[in-house]
Formats: C-alpha cells, structure tokens, sequence
C-alpha cells in the first residue's frame, strides 16, 4: 500500500467534511448555470459570425473549385492536343506545308475531342489550320493567316525551339467571333524534332457555366488589367459595372491566396465577392471572382436569438433535475466500493463489493471484484511456488548463492551452508589456491567483479570446489544480481589427475623399449651392408619409420597430457624474428620434401616486427602445420611457407596443394583425436596419428593472444594461416 505523506491527515481534517453527494451536486450545479448563461450569450452573439464564416468558407472553397476545374480542363486541352499532334502524318505535311493535307488529318482528331477553336502553326509561324467551333455545332475553317505575335504562346514555343518544351497557356480574344479563350499550345515534336505548334482553345461563354455548376456560385473573370470579360450573372449586371482598377488586379494577379471584397447589392440582393488569381502551371492567366449572396445572414441571426434562449433555459433545468438523479444513483455504489477496497487493503482478499450494473460503476464493481478475487489466486499459487523453490532448493546437492547489487552473498539452501562451512574448515588445511585458467590481467582490466566469470575452481586444503555463476536479469534486462552454484569435485579432480599420471608413466615407460628398438634398427640399417636382402632392408626401414612414428605419437601425448593437467602451457615467451624460426623449419623438412617430390618454397619480406613468443612452443606448432602438409599432399606438388604483416599483426600461411578439406570436416578440423581421412586407401603410414596436432596446434597460437584460421576446397589444397601479434613498442605505423 502507498504511505501516506506526513501532514497529509491534517490537510484532511482541515479541509470542509461534505459527502460525496454535495461534493457531485453543488459542483455540478454551479457549472451548469455558468454554461447555461455564457452559452446563450456565445450563441446570440456568434451566430452571426458563424454563418458569416461559414460564407467566407464557402466562398473560399468556391474559388478552389474553380481553380481545380481550370486544371482538369487544362488537362483535357492538353490530351486533346497532343491527339491533334501526334495524329499519324500531321508533323510530316506541317513540315512540307501542306494544308489540305494538314486539314485532312487534324480537323477529325478536333471534331472527335469536341475542340471549340483548333490552330496549327509551322516551325516559321505560318498558319497551317485554324478551325472554329459555330453554335449550332458545326466546325468553320477560318481563312487568312493569323498574326503569331498576337499570340503570345504560339510565339514563346517558336522562339525556344525545344522540341520537349512545357505547354504554354492564355487566356486571349479571338478576332473572328470576338469572344473570350482559354488557349493552350504544345509543340509537334514527333521524332524529337519541333515541326509546328498546336493550339487548342475553349471559349470563356462554355467555361464560365461549368465553374457556376461545379462551385454553386456566381464567376466572373478579369483581364487587360482589371476589366470584366466574362460572368454568369447574365444580363443582371454589365461587365462594365464589375471590372476593378488595375492597381487592385496587379495585387490580386501575384497573390498567393484568396482576397475577400466588399458586399454589393445587384437587384435588391446583397453579395459578397472573393477574388483569386487564375494561374495554371507556372503562368498567370488573369484573375477569376466567386460570388454568394450573403443577405440570409442577418434573416436567420434574427430568427434564430429567441429560440436559443428558450432552449438554453429549459435545457438548464432539465440539466440540473438529471444531474442530482444521477448523483444519486452513483454515490451509494461508491461508498460500497470504498468500504470493499479498505477491507482488501487490510488484507481481507475474501471481501466482494457485490455490486451488480451494467454501468460503469457496476463494471468497476466487478472488475474490483475480479481483480480481488485473482489478487487472492495469484497470492496461493505464489506461496505455494515459494514452498516449491524452498524444497527444491533444500533437496539440491550442489550449494546454491546469489550476489545482490552491492556484493553481499546470500546462502540459499543447506548445501551451501554445509560446504561454507566444510571449506571454512579446509582452511587449517592448506590456503586457498585458485584452479582456474584465467586471464587476470584481462579480469583487473575490464573491472569484472570475481562471480562475472561462468566457472571457476578453487583448492581449499584437500578440497576443490568448483564455482558456476550466471547473471540474473529480468525480462527486460535489469540486473538483479549473480546466482552461484558450489559443487565439491574433489572426486573428480583426483580421478582426472590419476587418468593424467597414469598416461604420463605408461608414456615414458614406452619410451625406453621404443629407443632400443629404433637404435638397434638404426644400426642393422648401417652395418647391414649387403648382408641383408632388399626385402629385408625394407623391412628395416619400416620398422625404423613407425618407431619414428611411434615416438611422435608418445611425445604428442605426453604434451598433451601436461597441457591438460596443467590446464594452461606455461609459456615462456621473448622477442624473436619470426621469419629466423620459419627458415630453420624449413631447413629441416627440405630432405623429405624432396623425398615425394614437392616444390616447397619461404616467402619472407625482410622488414617484419619482431613477435613475442615462447619460440619451443611456437616451433611445435609451425611443425605440425608442415608435418599436415607434408603428409596430405600428393607427390609432386607444392607447399609454400608465406610470411606478412598488416595493421600489426604478422601471419604465417602455410599453403599446399593437397587433397584439401570438406566443410563437414573443417568443423571437427582441431578437436582431439581427429584426423582427416577421407577413404581407406589413405590410411597408411604417413597420415596415421593421434589426431592431436592441430588441437595443440591452436592451443599454443590462442595462448600467444593470436588465432588460428583454415581456408580449404576439396581437391585443390589447404591454406592454415597463424595470426600473431607484434611486439609492443615495435609496430610499425602504416
């Protein structure tokens, strides 16, 4: 449960006593007569303005609509003259300036897209076709040549000659019928190439009537700095009356959004006008005006002041009858539901509010209830895990602990207890050594805590403990703490250190039968002369190789064996030129290279970065990789020992060209006691082994602090990379 801040009673006890029920009515009813009386006010004095807005809305809109039908006819021009342009064989008579021609193949393109005025024009400005729309439908072919410089669009295309050029627009008069135009002009460009300009027009008496249709208002559209060309009022109004000054036209003509003007009055009704620039693309055609009449504002704020009054009141004492009901009704399940939440705060899980509604209360009531009730559940079945954790706990052999945030340890069952207390005794015993193979350097460096590391092993007298740990997070990643098992493996050690001893003297003891054997077939081999057969001199040399074999395999094993026991090599390490101890290797394998043939070269640049390794160990492990290559490489083929350095780091390659590695293999390549024998006929004197070399080939690199790496394709060789270190102090900067 929450505490309570101090002070917090006398704050209480301070403030007036009044009942949930005064605190919902008196509240409620002050509230309601200020929205009753500010509410009526507010709608008497803004209902004007709100239908007043509401026309500037509409008028606003209007003005978009008319724009956004200017678009789409724009659009519709220009499919219909790129119709009329790309018209199969037009670019090539408006190039040979035939007209016939010309007229044959656009007039019907014009016709079928119901074009009003239809204009061609060539590459020099010459008229090629102009075709005007009559009124009763039929389509006129005007005679004579039209003057290009009185159209500004046509001119425009001409003069920039780019045959992908943007449609141009205008909104002109036509010198034949005297009426208003829209204009829109592209260039016939077929083949990349500009022959001509069409022009497609539509007049301003069919225009204007579509704008009133689509944005149910009055239009009337400006031109020649301010006159009146054209509107839908008809004869109500001259256009004379409607033009504006040319100060008003320029100002309107390069703004970027609507102008509100003044309301004027035509046949005894009143109107309100908001103008807007009439631009389509980049070019400004003119200015365009939406008209609404506007006298029904001052009707309807008038009809409607006596009727809000009447209803604000009488909705204000319905309001106030409603509302002390419903405190009623909502008071009396609030005290139960206080009186059920005391008694689950004390404790009492088993209380119910017992509350039925289809409310909201109600179904608070039986939330509560439901949250009680899986309160009390969820309280039992915790216990009961508790119960379970503690018996598990206790019937557990190995002694459990935990670290909590500030490095306190926390037993958590008796065999943890029992073992504090065996190791505690261990103490008069001998002291405590620590087993484990870590890098404490690395530890002091990161300011790892002693529990951060998975496992460790401690000695305690005759006692070793073994030590498992693991961070405890939660589900989102908080820290809790560590949980630490102790086991004694004391057993275990011994029988690992008598299985270590055990191979150790059966190894040395081979040793000895092992040299007479080697020795004496030596000396038959030497002193034998002709006295033996070329049988018998073979069988001496087999004998003389697998005792070789033999003594590698026990020396393998013994090394192994130490390495194991010891659980880390011991390294003695000094600074030495990595590319000395590689050329005496080599000098060494030479004699059996060449015995199967096999062109085995040293790569060595001459300006290598000292490393610093134990060189005996280092030489064991360069040995195996030769020896592996050796061994697995057909005769006549090649090994080469190649030695670099980059970003401080010096990597030894030892590259063959033998039977290679699957990837199935290279998974298992440096586990213990695997060789790489891929069918029976290869089982033979020179590929048997421990299968340990390479196992204690990656120990040794991995305790230089370098790694070991295999890159290998079946059939065509293998290349085993060492990576190591420079020694500090003598990197070379690139």
């Amino acid at each position: 449960m929450p505490k309570k801040r101090p002070g917090q009673r006398g704050l209480l006890a301070v403030l007036p006593t009044f009942s949930i029920r005064g605190k919902i009515v008196l509240p409620y009813l002050i509230l309601t007569l200020i929205v009753a009386i500010a509410g009526t006010y507010v709608v008497i004095r803004l209902v004007a303005s709100s239908l007043d807005e509401r026309l500037t809305n509409h008028l606003l809109e209007a003005g978009r609509v008319v724009s956004d039908s200017l678009a789409r006819q724009e659009l519709d021009h220009i499919e219909s003259a790129r119709a009329v342009a790309f018209t199969t064989g037009l670019a090539e008579a408006v190039q040979a300036g035939d007209r016939d021609r010309v007229t044959t193949l656009a007039q019907p393109a014009a016709v079928a897209r119901g074009v009003e005025c239809l204009i061609v024009v060539d590459i020099n400005g010459q008229e090629m076709l102009h075709v005007l729309q009559q009124e009763d439908g039929s389509y006129e072919v005007v005679e004579g040549q039209i003057d290009v410089s009185k159209l500004g669009i046509v001119q425009t295309l001409l003069n920039d000659g780019n045959p992908n050029g943007l449609p141009r627009r205008n909104i002109g008069q036509h010198l034949v019928d005297q009426r208003y135009y829209y204009f829109t002009a592209i260039p016939i460009a077929p083949e990349n190439e500009m022959v001509g300009v069409v022009v497609v027009g539509t007049s301003l008496d069919t225009l204007l009537p579509r704008f009133k249709l689509t944005s149910l208002a009055e239009v009337i559209t400006y031109q020649d700095g301010g006159t009146a060309v054209g509107t839908t009022f008809g004869e109500a109004i001259s256009l004379d009356a409607l033009s504006i000054s040319p100060e008003l036209y320029e100002n309107i003509l390069h703004s970027t959004g609507s102008t509100l003007g003044e309301n004027f009055r035509v046949s005894g009704r009143w109107y309100r006008i908001a103008r807007n620039p009439l631009r389509v693309g980049n070019d400004s055609l003119g200015v365009f005006a939406v008209i609404l009449p506007s006298h029904f504002i001052v009707q309807a704020g008038a009809a409607s002041r006596n009727t809000y009054i009447l209803i604000f009141g009488s909705a204000t004492l319905c309001v106030i009858l409603v509302g002390y009901l419903i405190s009623q009704r909502i008071t009396s399940p609030i005290s139960r539901l206080v009186h059920a939440s005391r008694a689950v705060a004390e404790g009492h899980l088993d209380q119910r509010t017992g509350i039925v509604s289809g409310d909201e209360i109600g179904i608070l009531a039986e939330t509560f209830d439901e949250m009680t009730g899986r309160l009390e559940k969820r309280t039992y079945e915790l216990e009961e895990t508790v119960s379970r954790m503690r018996a598990i706990l206790s019937s557990m052999g190995d002694g459990v602990m935990m670290e909590d945030m500030d490095g306190n340890l926390i037993s958590l069952n008796a065999a943890a207890d029992a073992l504090l207390e065996e190791t505690a005794a261990s103490f008069m015993l001998g002291p405590l050594r620590d087993l484990s193979t870590v890098d404490y350097e690395q530890v002091l460096d990161t300011q790892l805590t002693p529990w951060s590391l998975e496992h460790r092993r401690f000695e305690v007298g005759k006692k070793v403990i073994s030590a498992h740990s693991a961070a405890i997070r939660t589900d989102d990643g908080e820290h809790l703490g560590t949980v630490i098992v102790l086991r004694d493996v004391t057993a275990e050690v011994e029988a690992e250190q008598l299985k270590d001893a055990f191979v150790t003297h059966v190894s040395h003891e081979l040793r000895t039968p092992l040299t007479a054997i080697k020795g004496y077939s030596e000396l038959l081999l030497a002193s034998a002369g002709d006295t033996l057969s070329k049988e018998q001199h073979n069988f001496l040399g087999t004998i003389n190789r697998q005792t070789d074999n033999l003594v590698a395999m026990i020396n393998a094993l013994l090394d192994f064996s130490e390495m194991e026991a010891r659980g880390r090599l011991g390294l003695q390490q000094h600074p030495i030129m990595l590319p000395h101890l590689v050329e005496e290797i080599a000098e060494e394998w030479r004699p059996k290279m060449a015995e199967k043939d096999l062109a085995f070269q040293v790569e060595t640049p001459g300006d290598l970065s000292p490393v610093n390794v134990d060189a005996k160990r280092l030489r064991w492990a360069i040995i195996n990789l030769v020896r592996n290559a050796w061994q697995y490489t057909p005769d006549g083929g090649s090994v080469t020992l190649h030695l670099s350095e980059q970003n401080g780091q010096v990597t030894l390659d030892v590259i063959d060209t033998g039977i290679g590695i699957s990837p199935q293999q290279e998974q298992q390549l440096f586990t213990r006691f695997y060789n790489v024998v891929r069918t029976e006929q290869e089982l033979d004197d020179e590929v048997r082994g421990l299968g340990l070399g390479l196992y204690v080939t990656r120990a040794i690199v991995e305790a230089h602090g370098g790694e070991i790496r295999v890159a290998s394709e079946e059939g065509e060789g293998s290349t085993f990379s060492i990576v190591l270190p420079v020694l500090s102090g003598h990197r070379e900067t690139a």
